[in-house]
């Protein structure tokens, strides 16, 4: 299954124990294939050196390190102009569609209005996360 995630999600994957987190370690339990653009991780880079999250730079690339060789980049070929209310989300959905995607995981109101972007869903990391477990309990 793909995923690809906003940039919140990363953030809260990286400095707090939460659904995000453990999307991410389903991630780098090769359970999940996350999808991730250089776009993203240009916006990545930028919003976590805000200095109201406090992150060192040895936090922060030793989290992308043992991220990246985990994920599928992609360079999404169309510009989308989906998310009216805030342009820069529609990097996240061109991100989901270039790499086909199953699921956008997002915190982001103006991402989670959409609930699906061609047979894309967009769910919280909690739901996300409460869908995979009842997969998985189906499977059983």
């Amino acid at each position: 299954m793909r995923i690809t995630v906003d940039t919140n999600v990363l953030i809260s994957a990286l400095g707090w124990n939460g659904a995000e987190a453990a999307i991410i370690e389903m991630v780098l339990d090769f359970e999940l294939e996350l999808c991730l653009s250089a776009q993203f991780l240009s916006e990545f880079y930028r919003v976590i050196k805000y200095p109201k999250f406090g992150f060192t730079d040895n936090e922060i690339d030793g989290f992308i390190g043992k991220l990246l060789p985990n994920v599928v980049l992609v360079s999404p070929s169309q510009n989308l102009y989906v998310v009216r209310a805030d342009p820069d989300d529609n990097k996240i959905v061109e991100c989901a569609v270039a790499g086909q995607s199953n699921y956008i995981i997002s915190g982001d109101k103006h991402l989670l209005h959409l609930y699906e972007y061609e047979g894309i869903k967009i769910l919280r990391a909690s739901e996300f996360l409460h869908l995979i477990i009842h997969l998985k309990d189906q499977m059983k």
